[in-house]
């Protein structure tokens, strides 16, 4: 799993990109392999004006599938990516467990079917 993080109107901390980087650790590494890469993009949508606007997406990429994209928007970059991966890692556990009992269901009739 490769993890990419870019940053965009905002200065490239080393200490954020760590931070981004040791919880996608925490939160993702139950999913292993079933991710091929992560996608980070933080971004300061109204520039020196201030507000409520740092953005974080999290494209997950997953072999075999569409990229899930998570978007959060807060005061604070840290919070948003925060709240972006812990929804990120949360959405795709569910796709995960969703296509795994699709895959079951799926066999369980083929086994009827040639019985």
């Amino acid at each position: 799993m490769t993890i990419d993080i870019r940053f965009r109107g905002l200065p490239n901390s080393e200490l954020l990109r760590d931070h981004i980087i040791r919880r996608i650790r925490l939160q993702l590494r139950r999913l292993g392999k079933a991710l091929g890469a992560i996608v980070v993009r933080l971004s300061d949508i109204n520039g020196p004006r201030g507000g409520v606007d740092k953005r974080c997406q999290v494209m997950l990429v997953r072999p075999g599938q569409r990229p899930l994209t998570i978007e959060e928007v807060n005061e604070d970059a840290y919070t948003a990516a925060n709240l972006a991966v812990e929804r990120a890692a949360q959405a795709a556990g569910r796709g995960l467990a969703r296509g795994r009992s699709h895959r079951r269901r799926r066999s369980d009739d083929a086994k009827v079917v040639l019985a």
